[in-house]
């Protein structure tokens, strides 16, 4: 039997408030329910999010919506991961579960539950199932494959997926007091969301070894400081004191300023001034760009850029970073591997320069490509840029979405740096313990995650006018035969010479 109090289950509520540049403030708010699995009555866990993980048998499963792009080279680096436009499916399961038949489950109850369009990747040539990606990285090319052979993974994301009020008030609905008390009330009203330059919100849903679930509902914006959303917001959250969550077993506010970060405690009512904090710039390992080359319907390119940031001290001084590029693509964009090139500082080099390789083909209306790679940018470069061309497929004209002339979104590319831990890395100092300062703590030394920016590809359309063009044409010719017709049928001689 399990111990009462090792089987109690916790909320705690947690916002982040950072100052950024070009007059703009990041707000994280996190919301970590834990809870174990013997309980027969979920008292703070949602029973939707409960029952999709045992349902799916997954390890971990997330769900992230994105809105908005984040602006690495004015802000820096984020809190948090900042997620792609659109939506992005993640899940987990041990190498002797129904990867499939999970994955199908888990896509099919997050959809409905968050109201959105995952019901489809179910079979959908959207899905990969990455390797390399998303697993730990020490240098040698066979640790990442050592990794994978211990669990599934199953990646899939819709980049046209419109994120809107309707993701939100479900996402808002799984936590205890809703939107009605606690710190959740601040996101209660959708139109000082929706005004954030950027927004990312999610969550991700995990179990341990001891058979304790945790539920990890992270919501990021960036506002203005100087807008009204803002000043509602934080207006919002100095009278939560007043007004807690009776679930939460802590609400705590954290203001970073440098590496310092300052915990209030609501429940006491601490009071705390944002205005007072200085600007915060973490400038990222590394800044990563893609875009598109080429002309015309048929032949195409995609161009990755790696850069190192410029720092104050000499190129030779940086460290080498380990990097990895996640990349899949849909079916109708044939990649090919041999025009792979890559360049060091605008000088070609050999292959050789990559760690590992993994790809795996396209299947026509069967599966997507998918390309991961890894490599070390060496101390001595600043840039790494990588070249691919393809050829763009043609689609049934039932495959074309509704504006078939505005293109189709590419998938976003996810990059993972791993930084070499050295002296002056900077960590966030502070006394308070919560799950959400040891992520950031975390997050200092772990690899750095960054998402390239969603391509909008367009390829070669039928003309979807020639249905009308020839009901019009038809039509016109029956109208001008039968009314022929008609008249030669109906015309008497007698009234050839009849006049008026």
């Amino acid at each position: 039997m399990i111990p009462i109090v090792a089987a109690r289950a916790s909320f705690v509520e947690e916002v982040l408030i950072e100052r950024l540049r070009d007059d703009a403030v990041a707000l994280v708010f996190t919301f970590t329910t834990t809870e174990h699995e013997l309980e027969r009555h979920s008292a703070v866990m949602a029973k939707p999010l409960r029952a999709v993980l045992a349902k799916s048998r997954a390890e971990t499963l997330e769900l992230w919506f994105g809105r908005g792009r984040w602006n690495a080279r004015r802000w820096g680096a984020p809190p948090v991961v900042a997620k792609p436009i659109g939506a992005e499916a993640l899940g987990t399961w041990r190498a002797d579960e129904d990867a499939e038949r999970g994955w199908r489950d888990a896509t099919t109850a997050l959809g409905g539950t968050f109201c959105a369009s995952l019901s489809a990747l179910g079979t959908s040539t959207a899905v990969t199932s990455p390797v390399l990606g998303f697993n730990a990285w020490d240098g040698e090319a066979s640790s990442a494959r050592r990794a994978s052979d211990a669990a599934t993974v199953k990646h899939a994301s819709l980049p046209q997926e419109a994120v809107c009020v309707e993701n939100l008030a479900p996402w808002l609905k799984q936590l205890p007091c809703r939107d009605r008390a606690g710190l959740a009330k601040a996101l209660k009203t959708a139109h000082e969301v929706f005004s954030a330059r950027h927004l990312t919100f999610g969550v991700r849903l995990s179990k341990d070894g001891d058979g304790y679930t945790r539920s990890e509902q992270t919501l990021m914006m960036v506002l203005p400081d100087a807008s009204e959303s803002y000043a509602e917001i934080i207006g919002t959250i100095q009278r939560v004191a007043s007004d807690v969550c009776v679930a939460a077993d802590g609400s705590y506010v954290h203001a970073r300023d440098g590496d310092d970060i300052a915990t209030f405690n609501l429940s006491s009512s601490a009071a705390f001034d944002a205005d007072a904090l200085g600007v915060n710039h973490r400038t990222p390992t590394l800044y990563v760009e893609r875009f598109l080359t080429g002309t015309g319907n048929e032949f195409g390119g995609i161009v990755i850029d790696i850069e190192r940031p410029a720092l104050e001290s000499s190129a030779n001084s940086s460290p080498p970073i380990r990097a990895r590029l996640f990349q899949p693509l849909p079916w109708f964009v044939k990649l090919y591997m041999h025009t792979l090139s890559i360049e060091l500082d605008g000088v070609a080099v050999s292959r050789e320069v990559l760690d590992e390789m993994h790809f795996v083909p396209a299947e026509d209306r069967v599966r997507s490509s998918l390309l991961e790679l890894q490599m070390v940018l060496p101390a001595n470069a600043s840039m790494l840029r990588l070249r691919l061309d393809f050829d763009k497929g043609f689609l049934r004209a039932q495959e074309f979405p509704p504006d078939a002339n505005r293109g189709f979104d590419l998938p976003p590319a996810r990059f993972d740096a791993f930084r070499v831990i050295h002296a002056d890395t900077r960590v966030p100092r502070t006394q308070q313990a919560s799950a959400f300062l040891d992520k950031l703590r975390a997050s200092s030394v772990a690899p750095e995650t960054l998402y390239m920016n969603s391509l909008l590809l367009l390829l070669p359309t039928p003309d979807f006018s020639m249905t009308f063009n020839v009901a019009a044409m038809t039509g016109s010719v029956l109208s001008i035969l039968f009314l022929s017709l008609m008249r030669a049928m109906t015309a008497r001689e007698s009234w050839k010479d009849y006049r008026r």
